[in-house]
């Protein structure tokens, strides 16, 4: 679940919204070439710019997404585990004495598995399949493309790209387009199957 916030022209209104919605509106932000980053706490930020009709000026416009639960920190323990569920084919495997997840050939512990379903950052579904949650996958993807400060004019993304420009606002400039290019094709990779397992729940 995330809480969606919208600002508008009277003003901003917010209600809680589903994965499948959240899912929903990142994809139309890509085909109306609205500017979208993911965010650290798992969720997105649309922006957009249109044109007022009383006053004919262009006026900004957005929708923010804020996961119910924030992704919090990830240490390299938790992200490597997000990282295996992530291929595909996860289980939950449940025994007299553990309740665990089996991704590929490792089998991440009981205690492990249980915070990171109490985290919100995988969802089990009735056949006892797993997947990263919409949050994790954003929170992670901001994690591998975050901007690193510089001196002026100058900028780094933790991906390795950098930017160097006449002005430190050009070189953010530069580095918010390539944020949203990453997400663009991030929205672009979903598959069918994954969408499908949101929009069951």
């Amino acid at each position: 679940m995330f809480t969606e916030t919208i600002v508008h022209a009277g003003g901003d209104s917010r209600g809680p919204v589903s994965e499948s919605h959240a899912l929903m509106l990142l994809r139309r932000a890509l085909n109306r070439g609205f500017g979208s980053e993911a965010t650290l706490n798992g969720g997105a930020s649309i922006r957009w710019t249109r044109i007022d009709l009383t006053t004919h000026q262009p006026v900004l416009r957005s929708i923010t997404l804020t996961p119910e639960m924030p992704v919090g920190t990830l240490d390299a323990s938790t992200r490597a585990h997000l990282a295996l569920i992530g291929l595909g084919d996860a289980r939950h495997v449940l025994t007299a004495d553990s309740r665990h997840i089996v991704a590929g050939d490792t089998v991440i512990p009981t205690g492990e598995t249980a915070r990171l379903r109490a985290r919100r950052l995988v969802a089990v579904d009735d056949r006892g399949r797993v997947r990263l949650t919409l949050a994790a996958r954003l929170g992670l993807l901001a994690r591998d493309h975050t901007q690193a400060g510089g001196p002026d004019s100058f900028a780094m993304c933790s991906c390795g790209l950098t930017t160097s420009a006449p002005s430190g606002e050009i070189a953010g400039n530069v580095q918010r387009g390539h944020r949203q290019r990453v997400l663009a094709r991030f929205v672009e990779s979903i598959d069918a199957a994954y969408a499908a397992a949101i929009s069951s729940r």
